[in-house]
């Protein structure tokens, strides 16, 4: 499958030494490309973030627009951000670049119910004009995707 995010089969680490802020190594795969992540288990469960995908993922079809995978989330009361993958539906193909949503740049409280009220438009440049990561999955395979969940 050209496109799947799932948690791997490894017991949590600690990137942190604290036992109190576990972590769940995951995988994003974009096409060709295998993306790592640690998801912090500080303040989500593995099953928040899965349910948070599906709802995203969901949240795309349905609206043709854009939505965001959420892989490592803290809440701004003990975070300075979260790291997000905006996924942007152009076409047939779903556009997908790596953010991370700084809490005190953002024009207003940040609450997870309105969170892709947030997401920015894509970009493809950067203001120094340099070319922005992403990478592209047809829309097929994020469907695809879809009904596994």
């Amino acid at each position: 499958m050209a496109f799947s995010i799932v948690f791997e089969d490894e017991p949590l680490c600690y990137p942190y030494d604290d036992p109190a802020e576990p972590a769940a190594s995951g995988l994003l795969t974009l096409g060709a490309t295998r993306q790592g992540f640690m998801a912090s288990l500080y303040q989500w469960s593995v099953d928040d973030y899965q349910r948070q995908w599906k709802q995203a993922i969901i949240a795309l079809l349905r609206s043709g627009d854009k939505a965001a995978l959420v892989t490592t989330y803290g809440s701004p009361e003990v975070a300075t951000h979260l790291e997000w993958w905006p996924m942007y539906l152009v076409g047939q193909t779903v556009y997908f670049q790596d953010h991370f949503l700084f809490y005190d740049q953002l024009p207003r409280s940040f609450s997870m119910e309105v969170a892709f009220s947030f997401l920015c438009e894509r970009e493809t440049v950067n203001e120094e004009g340099r070319q922005i990561s992403e990478w592209e999955v047809p829309l097929a395979e994020v469907e695809a995707f879809a009904r596994t969940l």
